[in-house]
């Protein structure tokens, strides 16, 4: 049995992956068991990003997930978030150079961007980061070995 999420609230979502890295999204969810998963993917094209929006359910996530961690609430429900995260183009922001673009950078603008719409507090999105990885890696062997992802409510990073 997974915890219950809470309802219109964003959470940061970070899945295992086997490159020691992980995959880096955004869930909005509407019930607190299901949303949708917002991030930048290239699945389908290991050449070609592009942004998802996909259904998401807490029992039926087919990819390792390692966190959840709540950083903002969207008062407005899923397709008002939705409709701004998608406008973010797969490239690399400046204040981001000279990294290359990854789901992780896509992430980042999708955090400044919900900073500036007044949907997540964050006094950095660098400690963000750096937090929810440690969060991540403290989790992300239990995971590997087929243990559950965890919640984190608290996070020290967005107030």
């Amino acid at each position: 049995m997974h915890p219950p999420l809470t309802p219109n609230a964003i959470y940061a979502a970070l899945y295992w992956r086997t490159d020691g890295k992980y995959h880096w999204a955004l869930i909005v969810t509407d019930s607190s068991v299901s949303g949708k998963k917002l991030h930048a993917t290239n699945l389908e094209d290991p050449t070609t990003w592009r942004y998802a929006s996909d259904d998401f359910d807490v029992s039926a996530e087919w990819k390792p997930l390692v966190i959840l961690a709540q950083i903002g609430v969207a008062s407005e429900g899923t397709s008002s978030v939705d409709d701004i995260l998608r406008m973010i183009p797969m490239a690399t922001p400046a204040c981001d150079s000279p990294h290359p673009f990854t789901c992780r950078i896509w992430f980042r603008e999708a955090v400044r961007v919900l900073i500036a719409q007044g949907m997540v507090t964050c006094r950095s999105v660098d400690a963000l980061e750096k937090e929810l990885t440690l969060l991540a890696d403290d989790n992300g062997n239990s995971v590997a070995l087929g243990r559950p992802w965890k919640l984190h409510s608290d996070v020290d990073s967005v107030s």
